[in-house]
C-alpha cells in the first residue's frame, strides 16, 4: 500500500515538473496572403459580409458569435433571404448594427467599442477601410480577409477554409470546399467534352430588377458573366461591355441568343421585378417571368421560340454555393451533357446538410412558354 502511494506521489511530482506545451495557436493565412495568429477560435466577430456563407461554414450557432455586423446590408439587399433567417435566428435583429461600408453609413467607433476578437472582412471592405485596418489591429482586433466576389476557384476554396479555421469548424469548411471544387471540375470536364464536338451556344443574361418593361444590365466578365464563361457559353455581352452594363434591345435581337437567363430576387427598392428566392411560389415566379417572352421582337429569338428562357436567384452568385448555379447554367445551355445532373436536388441537399432549415422557395426555373 505504501509503495503504491509513493508511486502515485512520484508520478504527480514528475507531471508537475514537466514543461507541458501550451494550447496550440491558430495560424491563418487569408486570401491576401496576410498571416494572422489567433489564440483560439473566434468567439466574438465583426462579420463584414457573406452572411449566408458564414452561416453554412461556421455552423448552426454561428450568429451567437457575431458581436456586430452591417444589418441593413443583408436586410435591404437580400430581402427574402433576411426574412427567412430572421425567423430561424431571431437574434440577428438584436446584434449591434455597424452600418454599411458600401453605403457610407459605417460606424467605425461602434466597431472599436464592441471589441470583437476578429473582423472578418470581404476583400473590397479591406480596401475601402484603408488606413483604418491598422487602427483595428492596434486595438487588438485581428483582421482576416476572405473573398467570394473574385469568383476564382482558388479564392472561393481558400475563403471557405479560412472561415473554417477562424471559427473552429474546419471539417465543415473542408467538406463544402471539396463539394465546390468537384462540381466546378465536373462542369468544366463535361463542357469541354461537349464542345469538342459541338459549337458554343449563344447566351444572353440580364438582371431582372425592373421587370420585363425595361432591359436590365447584362454581364460580361463579372457575376453571372463569369459563371457563364466557366459554363462554356458564347455570351453575347463578351467584347461588347466590360463588367456589367445595358445591352440595347436592337443588339440583343441581332445576336439571336439560343439561351436566355434572367436573374430574379426580392429587391426592396424595385417593384415589378422578376421574383425568385425564399418563400416564392413557382407559379408566382412564372407570372413575373412570362412577360419577358412578350417583349417586342422576342417572338423571333431562337431561345424564345425553342423554350430556352430561364430564371435563377440573383443572390446565388458570388457565394459559397454558386457552384450549384453554375451547374444550372451549364445544364440549361448544354442539357445533352448534363442529363444525369440535378442542380435543384444539389441545392436542396446543400441546405439540408449545412443550413439551419430546408430549402423553401423557388430559385431556378425554366420559363413556361
Amino acid at each position: 500500500m505504501k509503495k503504491a502511494i509513493y508511486q502515485c506521489i512520484l508520478l504527480v511530482t514528475l507531471l508537475l515538473g514537466l514543461n507541458l506545451p501550451a494550447l496550440a495557436k491558430i495560424e491563418v493565412e487569408d486570401v491576401l496572403g496576410r498571416h494572422i495568429t489567433l489564440e483560439a477560435p473566434a468567439e466574438r466577430i465583426f462579420l463584414g459580409f457573406y452572411f449566408e456563407d458564414y452561416l453554412a461554414i461556421a455552423g448552426p450557432d454561428a450568429y451567437k458569435k457575431v458581436a456586430i455586423f452591417p444589418r441593413h446590408s443583408w436586410k435591404d439587399y437580400r430581402q427574402s433571404q433576411w426574412q427567412t433567417y430572421r425567423d430561424i435566428i431571431p437574434e440577428i435583429e438584436t446584434i449591434t448594427d455597424s452600418g454599411s461600408i458600401y453605403t457610407g453609413t459605417f460606424d467605425f467607433e461602434s466597431l472599436l467599442t464592441t471589441k470583437p476578437d476578429v473582423a472578418l472582412l470581404a476583400a473590397w471592405q479591406y480596401d475601402a477601410l484603408g488606413d483604418k485596418v491598422a487602427l483595428l489591429e492596434k486595438s487588438g482586433i485581428k483582421v482576416v480577409v476572405v473573398d467570394f466576389n473574385a469568383q476564382t476557384l482558388e479564392r472561393h476554396l481558400k475563403s471557405a477554409r479560412v472561415i473554417g479555421k477562424v471559427m473552429g469548424t474546419e471539417g465543415r469548411a473542408e467538406a463544402i470546399a471539396q463539394d465546390y471544387e468537384q462540381t466546378v471540375n465536373d462542369v468544366q470536364r463535361r463542357v469541354a467534352k461537349y464542345l469538342s464536338q459541338h459549337p458554343q451556344r449563344r447566351v444572353y443574361v440580364e438582371i431582372g430588377t425592373g421587370g420585363a418593361a425595361e432591359y436590365g444590365k447584362s454581364y460580361a466578365n463579372a457575376m453571372w458573366g463569369n459563371l457563364l464563361n466557366v459554363a462554356g457559353a458564347n455570351n453575347i455581352a463578351n467584347g461588347k461591355i466590360d463588367g456589367s452594363a445595358h445591352l440595347t434591345p436592337e443588339y440583343v435581337l441581332s445576336q439571336d441568343p439560343e439561351v436566355i437567363f434572367i436573374s430574379g430576387a426580392h429587391w426592396a427598392k424595385h417593384n415589378g421585378s422578376a421574383l425568385l428566392g425564399f418563400g416564392t411560389k413557382a407559379e408566382d415566379a412564372q407570372a413575373t417571368y412570362h412577360p419577358y417572352l412578350e417583349r417586342a421582337g422576342w417572338e423571333h429569338i431562337t431561345a424564345v421560340k425553342q423554350g430556352h428562357v430561364y430564371g435563377m436567384y440573383h443572390s446565388g452568385t458570388r457565394t459559397i454555393y454558386d457552384h450549384i448555379f453554375l451547374e444550372f447554367l451549364a445544364k440549361s445551355i448544354y442539357p445533352e451533357a448534363f442529363k444525369d445532373v440535378d442542380p435543384m436536388a444539389h441545392h436542396r441537399a446543400f441546405f439540408e446538410q449545412y443550413m439551419p432549415q430546408k430549402l423553401s422557395g423557388t430559385f431556378m426555373i425554366k420559363v413556361d412558354s
